[in-house]
């Protein structure tokens, strides 16, 4: 996939010369911190922009570390409430460029003040600081959990048997392990990488893989029990797995998860979701193919509620057939959504997003690529991870309902494709070869040619040549023994993310990022093998690039919170109908480009409506004084409509409110000339 991660040579130098162009007044970041470094800088910026920022502290970690959250708006000391759009960085707690990213964009909203004209910011500075700690920690590690004690292999102690540091290089890597079982290979071409052998291929593994450690409590496995207990990015309630590692005892078992999660609830002016993470929403738009335990276009009903409903038990429905059976059943004004068949039915989560939201996500993305070229961002680089079940982006979207995006900032460029030499002869041609022809040959040509053609490693072009000039072979029967031998079979190349890694390595980290397999004598194996990728090579580049990445990407969240659906009253109108009688119509307009809500959040109904209130000394014939609207699409109109009656002459007051789409306020007037 196409991601431009480098910037031009004129933004580059800029940056070097003017480090404090993008953001002013914010240092230039120029190295990883710590969850304390950070919570340092955060508190710095609220107290020293008391009028616009503070701090929340929402939970202490298992290992006595303050999660924090930087709470920005214009109208803080007053108590307003704008809507406000939640940032939260690593909740894997293993991607540390995501928690400068999050400064950065604190920095850059605090400098420029157009960011916050109506807008609030909620901002989470790592959501897993006891996991973000392991990057600055000796042995060098990774792993995503908290610092809560677990028994992961459930015997009698806890947190006993994690890693060992056997070369005493202060990294924790990889013991390969020569074993008649063993399924890994050398990949051609390069030994330091392994591939799984092909038992389809006649291939034969000849090494086991265990992560660099000893058997600590002497229960036959290595490191299966090390310190920590939950990873935060996965304990969320969105396809929350149980009984896992790592996950949780369940959603929002983890302080951290659960924090967030009462926070969200407690604040319905939330109307965006950013994730810096892993995962890259605004690259890549939320994928579908995951298979859920219904098919929504393939509803049966059960008997008892079919006789209910008026449904044919032994038929099946889609969920559009269904919602038109049943709508006509509820008072008038009540909208049925899919939440309510799917609930009433007991029907399985929704797993897949929905097309509806998919088509917004696909044009942000297409605009987003744009927006890196314009950039000058033109590397190719690995595609994005892809959310996991239980992670904070999925509950955003499917349980919140809001427009959820991410951004990972960084993964390693895809190596460049060496172009394959070629020959240009054909074994027609070499077979129709005089001896002098063929003797005439580039040794280079030839060796190509017969690397081509599948001779074995030890035929080079001057043997062959030589076996022409001694008599011992012509061209023609050189042609018929390369078609006797056996065609090479081509082999894996291994993971390309590791192929990947050891080019950026070995080009860029000064061979930093990957430990050569050196021998080293294990007391249970004996003769072991250590090596590997260095943890965090793969997903965190150097310092020196810190800058560049951020003051290019982090922006594109303000194009993203100006597309957020803005709802206002767009025309009203009063007819006389006689006798004090009138017709009101008022025109609402979703004036952003996203639908209020997001499709998702129609169906789980968890965005509040917007409300339309009338005020003043009427009467109401036809409609109410209190009006919800359930939804309206990006750049759409809804009329509403009233018979009211106005003895006299009157002031309406018309406000238009939602927490998370603005609103607006108007006054009409009704009945005669005041």
């Amino acid at each position: 996939m196409k991601y431009f991660f480098t910037l031009s040579r004129w933004g580059l130098l800029c940056l070097l010369v003017f480090p404090g162009m993008i953001v002013r007044g914010q240092p230039a970041i120029k190295k990883y911190l710590t969850p304390d470094e950070i919570n340092s800088r955060i508190l710095d910026m609220a107290r020293e922009n008391t009028e616009r920022a503070k701090v929340i502290t929402m939970a202490k970690t298992p290992g006595g570390r303050s999660l924090q959250m930087l709470e920005i708006g214009k109208d803080l000391k007053a108590g307003k409430k704008n809507p406000a759009v939640l940032v939260v960085a690593n909740p894997e707690g293993d991607v540390p460029l995501s928690d400068l990213a999050v400064l950065y964009l604190a920095g850059y909203i605090l400098d420029h003040q157009e960011t916050l004209k109506d807008l609030n910011w909620y901002i989470i500075a790592g959501l897993n600081p006891d996991a973000e700690m392991h990057f600055f920690q000796k042995p060098l590690y990774r792993d995503q959990r908290n610092g809560k004690p677990h028994n992961d292999d459930m015997d009698d102690q806890v947190d006993e048997d994690g890693f060992n540091d056997l070369n005493g290089d202060g990294i924790i890597t990889q013991m390969r392990v020569k074993d008649p079982a063993g399924v890994w290979l050398p990949v051609d071409g390069d030994q330091r990488l392994l591939r799984k052998a092909d038992p389809v291929k006649g291939e034969k593994g000849m090494y086991k893989l265990y992560t660099e450690g000893l058997d600590d409590d002497g229960d036959g496995l290595y490191n299966e029990d090390g310190p920590g207990g939950t990873d935060v990015g996965i304990n969320f309630p969105h396809l929350f797995r149980a009984h896992t590692a790592a996950g949780g005892l369940w959603p929002g078992s983890s302080g951290e998860a659960y924090a967030l999660m009462k926070f969200v609830s407690e604040h319905p002016e939330i109307a965006m979701t950013m994730v810096y993470g892993s995962t890259n929403f605004c690259l890549v738009p939320p994928k579908k193919g995951r298979k859920g335990s219904v098919d929504m276009n393939r509803i049966k009903v059960p008997k008892d509620m079919a006789k209910m409903i008026g449904a044919d038990p032994d038929k099946t429905y889609t969920m559009k057939e269904l919602i038109e059976l049943v709508q006509p059943m509820v008072p008038s004004g009540m909208e049925i959504t899919e939440s309510d068949i799917a609930g009433f039915l007991g029907l399985g989560a929704i797993v897949n997003p929905l097309d509806e939201d998919l088509k917004y996500y696909k044009e942000l993305s297409d605009r987003y690529k744009d927006y890196l070229k314009e950039k000058g961002m033109n590397k190719e680089r690995l595609d994005p991870a892809p959310a996991k079940d239980g992670s904070v982006e999925l509950w955003s979207y499917y349980h919140v309902g809001v427009p959820t995006f991410s951004m990972d900032f960084w993964t390693l460029p895809k190596p460049e494709k060496k172009k394959k030499k070629k020959s240009g002869l054909t074994a027609e041609q070499i077979g129709k070869m005089s001896k002098d022809d063929f003797l005439a040959l580039d040794n280079d040509t030839l060796t190509v040619f017969l690397k081509e053609a599948g001779a074995p490693a030890q035929f080079g072009a001057e043997q062959i040549k030589g076996m022409v000039r001694a008599g011992q072979l012509t061209p023609e029967k050189i042609v018929t023994m390369l078609k006797q031998m056996p065609r090479k079979k081509e082999t894996g190349q291994g993971d390309p993310k590791m192929q990947a890694l050891v080019v950026f390595s070995d080009k860029y980290l000064e061979g930093k990022g990957f430990v050569n397999w050196q021998p080293v004598k294990h007391p249970i194996f004996g003769d072991v093998e250590i090596g590997g990728a260095v943890p965090y090579a793969d997903n965190t580049p150097p310092p020196r690039m810190i800058d560049s990445l951020l003051s290019a990407q982090v922006p594109w969240i303000f194009t993203l919170t100006g597309k957020l659906a803005r709802l206002g009253i767009s025309d009203t109108r009063v007819t006389p109908k006689g006798g004090g009688v009138y017709e009101l119509n008022i025109w609402i307009e979703n004036k952003g480009y996203l639908p209020f809500p997001t499709a998702m959040g129609k169906k789980n109904r968890h965005v509040p409506p917007a409300v339309v209130q009338l005020k003043g000394q009427v009467d109401f014939l036809e409609g109410r004084d209190w009006t919800p609207v359930q939804s309206l699409g990006g750049k759409a109109v809804k009329k509403l409509s009233w018979l009211i009656r106005a003895d006299k002459s009157t002031i309406l007051d018309v406000t238009l409110e939602s927490p998370n789409a603005w609103g607006d306020r108007k006054q009409i007037k009704i009945g005669g000339v005041l």
